[in-house]
């Protein structure tokens, strides 16, 4: 039996579930596409998946947005960033499945859909949405972005969730950053800890007396992330391996990191306790401990005339390699170096700064 399709006065051959009208957007991924004349519409996709345990504080975060999104009269704005293999995208991925047992359809953005065509769309959208922005620096230009915040205003009657996904926040609009009425979240997505790399090896690594070798390749990088550990765990398990091992072929390498900030502790052989910062030439170091050559660490040595009391100083230098790396602590970020002569240097990964302003309230 054949169906026709009318759309004003054209008539089409269309198969019987061509047309179907619902009350509302059902639950699903959906991208937006535009027919040859510029009109915008929506096309359903395959929606996202994923099997496994999931790591880390992703379901506490997505739950928190979600609840959040849900409890806000107005639209939120959500902002994940990091590197690849980070973490971000994940909880993407899984705030779409929770809006989908909801029955909150996601629209999925990998164009850079803008202007008063694609606003009037997501406005007449009255139902509660997800819209998720995928490396959204890399597909909407700076001068495209500004057009971007009246959307993210959250000016129009329908409630959406805006989540963006960046790789480097930086080259995104600075009117987005610190404005929660466009961007309520913001979340970094920074480098595996080594409780996570633990856990994660107890899971899925087979050789587990191999688990304290993938703690400490984590702690060569200044972001170790999910991709690396993945494929470590792979290969080690293909081979029996150590990390070590497994690292020899593996494109993971400490020499491709650009490494971090480090402070310094240094103790000549002469020495009982570690030179006082304030006699450091340098207080701390910046770079990958793994990669550099040679180490050069200067200190101020003061010599004191017995009998005028009169005090003169010099500076006295203490040489190290990474071949005097003798001792890794993964979970301190600590690298420990003991040269020929007996002299130590300790370099102890910094912590990213918090800063402690909220006293001040």
């Amino acid at each position: 039996m054949s169906h026709f399709l009318r759309t004003g006065n054209t008539w089409k051959v269309a198969d019987e579930r061509a047309v179907e009208v619902a009350d509302k957007l059902p639950a699903g991924n959906y991208v937006v596409k535009s027919d040859p004349y510029g009109n915008l519409f929506l096309e359903q996709i395959e929606s996202f998946e994923f099997k496994g345990k999931k790591y880390g504080d992703n379901d506490k975060n997505r739950d928190r947005i979600f609840s959040t999104f849900m409890s806000r009269s107005s639209s939120t704005g959500v902002m994940l960033t990091g590197e690849k293999g980070s973490g971000k995208t994940l909880l993407a991925k899984t705030l779409t499945l929770k809006c989908a047992d909801e029955g909150i359809p996601t629209i999925v953005i990998n164009t850079p859909w803008r202007g008063d065509a694609f606003n009037k769309l997501l406005q007449d959208i009255s139902q509660p949405c997800m819209v998720l922005f995928d490396e959204f620096e890399k597909v909407y230009e700076p001068d495209q972005q500004e057009e971007m915040l009246t959307l993210l205003d959250g000016v129009f009657p329908s409630k959406k969730l805006f989540v963006l996904t960046c790789n480097d926040k930086w080259r995104v609009d600075r009117h987005m950053r610190n404005r929660p009425g466009r961007i309520f979240y913001m979340l970094d997505f920074k480098g595996l800890s080594p409780e996570f790399i633990e856990e994660y090896c107890w899971d899925n690594l087979k050789n587990t007396d191999n688990i304290q070798s993938v703690v400490n390749a984590g702690a060569m990088f200044t972001e170790f992330n999910f991709d690396m550990l993945k494929a470590l765990i792979e290969e080690m398990n293909r081979y029996d391996e150590t990390a070590q091992e497994s690292m020899r072929m593996l494109n993971a390498r400490p020499e491709f990191d650009d490494g971090g900030s480090y402070d310094v502790f240094l103790t000549p052989v002469t020495q009982q306790a570690p030179v006082d910062k304030n006699m450091l030439e340098e207080e701390s170091y910046r770079g990958n401990p793994l990669t550099s050559n040679q180490f050069l660490f200067g200190y101020k040595v003061i010599d004191k005339d017995e009998e005028t009391g009169d005090e003169d100083w010099n500076w006295e230098t203490l040489k190290f390699s990474q071949n005097n790396l003798k001792k890794l602590d993964a979970k301190k970020g600590e690298f420990t170096f003991v040269n020929e002569d007996g002299d130590k240097l300790v370099l102890v990964r910094q912590k990213p700064k918090s800063y402690a302003y909220w006293g001040a309230f």
